[in-house]
C-alpha cells in the first residue's frame, strides 16, 4: 500500500513541477521610454548619414540609438537595447564591421536592418521609432 501512495505522490509533483515550469508569455520585454529628437544632418557629426547605409549611434532611448540611413529619403531609428534580456547593461547592439546586420556582444543575438531577430537567442524585433524628414532635419519619435 506505502508503495502506491509514494508512486501517487511521485506522480503529483511530476505534474506540479511540469504545470509550474510553464512558459509565461512576453509580449513586449523592453520597456517604453520617450523619444523624441531633431537632428540636422547638416551637422559634421552625422556625415555618415549623408549615404545610403550610413549609421551613426545617438543618445536616447532605453540604450541608446542607431540612425541609419537606408536610401536618400529613408531613415530607420532602432533602440540599441538588446530584446533578449533588456534589463542586462551589457545588451547594447551594435552594427557589425561588415555592415550587414546588427549584434548584440553579450548573447550574440544578431538582426537585420528591419530590426527582426535572424540568429541567437533573442525572439523580439528591435525596438523602432518614427522618423521624417523635413529638408535636413530629421525627427526621430515614438
Amino acid at each position: 500500500m506505502l508503495k502506491n501512495i509514494g508512486a501517487v505522490c511521485i506522480g503529483c509533483l511530476l505534474i506540479m513541477g511540469l504545470l509550474g515550469c510553464e512558459r509565461q508569455q512576453v509580449t513586449d520585454p523592453v520597456p517604453y521610454v520617450f523619444v523624441q529628437k531633431l537632428i540636422d544632418l547638416n551637422n559634421t557629426f552625422y556625415q555618415a548619414l549623408r549615404f545610403d547605409r550610413g549609421f551613426v549611434y545617438e543618445t536616447g532611448g532605453v540604450r541608446g540609438l542607431i540612425i541609419y540611413r537606408r536610401a536618400a529619403n529613408a531613415f530607420i531609428a532602432f533602440d540599441r537595447v538588446c530584446t533578449h534580456h533588456p534589463s542586462n547593461p551589457c545588451g547594447v547592439v551594435e552594427v557589425e564591421p561588415t555592415g550587414f546586420f546588427i549584434r548584440c556582444p553579450c548573447c550574440r543575438s544578431a538582426f537585420d536592418f528591419e530590426g527582426n531577430p535572424i540568429n541567437g537567442p533573442a525572439n523580439f524585433p528591435m525596438v523602432r521609432y518614427r522618423t521624417s524628414l523635413s529638408g535636413s532635419l530629421l525627427s526621430i519619435n515614438n
